[in-house]
């Protein structure tokens, strides 16, 4: 998980002054109240902001003070601020949340049960002093993401939910520095993936590994 990871790293919890959801589904969500209770035991004063998709805010907001991360009871004020498609965040660095179909299959059954959820998921492209990323997150297929990966220094692209033989058909004609595929599988697909990149011409793809670090 990603607060094990974390420790395991040796990375400071105090340094961590925002954090950035991309949408919902359980494991890309469900650590987050763990880690809120690792930097309230490390001793955080200071308030921490959250920026999750805007469909969350009310439950997120009724979930913390379930699982008694109260306010009141911690010592420091979290601030949860709701966001859509176009949401741009210009502080220390850029990011900018870009909408994807991801969550889209789920259309029928949250009209058929009338359920709130508004089915947000999103992309990040980030800007940093000169280097610019982009994070895929998870996607609903190669077109979702394919307009905004040309002239970035890194693209963090999951592969789970897109069609291999467009990416390496158009991957080898973009200047990107590198991509960093993740969301994989076991190391016969990792070696295929690698396999398909060679055959693409492509040495500027590298599968993510835990503790693997970019420097923007």
């Amino acid at each position: 998980g990603v607060t094990s990871s974390f420790l395991k790293r040796g990375l400071e919890p105090l340094n961590v002054e925002r954090i950035f959801i991309s949408h919902t589904h359980p494991d890309h969500v469900c650590e987050l109240p763990l880690f809120i209770q690792l930097i309230y035991l490390a001793g955080r004063s200071h308030p921490l902001d959250l920026f999750v998709p805007e469909e969350f805010v009310k439950p997120l907001e009724t979930y913390l003070p379930a699982v008694y991360l109260i306010p009141g009871k911690i010592p420091f004020d979290i601030n949860i601020n709701g966001y859509e498609s176009g949401f741009e965040f210009d502080h220390d660095f850029r990011l900018t949340a870009i909408g994807n179909t991801h969550l889209k299959p789920y259309a029928e059954i949250v009209n058929k049960l009338h359920l709130p959820n508004k089915m947000q998921c999103h992309s990040f492209r980030i800007e940093a002093s000169s280097k610019r990323l982009f994070y895929s997150a998870d996607i609903g297929g190669f077109e979702d993401i394919r307009p905004y990966l040309d002239g970035n220094d890194f693209v963090v692209m999951e592969t789970t939910h897109i069609n291999l033989g467009d990416f390496f058909t158009v991957a080898p004609t973009l200047k990107v520095g590198e991509f960093v595929i993740t969301h994989l599988g076991d190391d016969d697909e990792v070696a295929r993936l690698h396999k398909l990149a060679q055959k693409a011409g492509m040495d500027n793809l590298s599968t993510a590994i835990d503790g693997m670090e970019l420097h923007l």
